[in-house]
């Protein structure tokens, strides 16, 4: 009686045999006799390069474009936030330009910020000046 669940013994029936001593090593198959394109690879540990820095500039032109998108609406904090974002954003877009330097997608959120922070600022500023100016003419309560 013969043991169903005995295994059998594998065979490949792609296995190539080995080659007879003294004898090249049988190819693979598609392996030809040219280099490889790349080189050697770098050794285990070792750093391809300096580490890209980020622009300062940058990221307080993006983090202060942010704020005063948040604060449009305070009349003279918000013209000179709007301001400073766009001056530097602007030179964290030339400073990122540069080799070695990233940040340049904080820079252009920055401007953007700081553009579409601004727009809003001066017409709030215009309201607010004009409202005082009409709250100096009316005699409300003071005639």
């Amino acid at each position: 009686m013969t043991d169903p669940y005995q295994q059998q013994p594998y065979s490949d029936p792609h296995r190539q045999p080995y080659a007879a001593p003294g004898q090249p090593p049988v190819p693979y198959a598609g392996q030809g006799p040219y280099p490889t394109p790349y080189g050697p690879p770098a050794p285990y540990g070792m750093p391809y390069g300096p580490p890209a820095r980020t622009s300062g500039m940058a990221i307080a032109g993006m983090v202060v474009g942010i704020v005063a998108v948040l604060g449009f609406w305070i009349p003279f904090f918000d013209i000179v936030a709007a301001l400073t974002a766009i001056g530097l954003s602007w030179a964290g877009m030339v400073q990122s330009g540069k080799p070695g330097w990233t940040g340049q997608g904080m820079a252009i959120a920055g401007l953007i910020c700081g553009i579409l922070a601004a727009i809003p600022a001066v017409i709030f500023l215009v309201l607010f000046f004009g409202s005082l100016a009409a709250a100096g003419t009316s005699c409300a309560f003071y005639c």
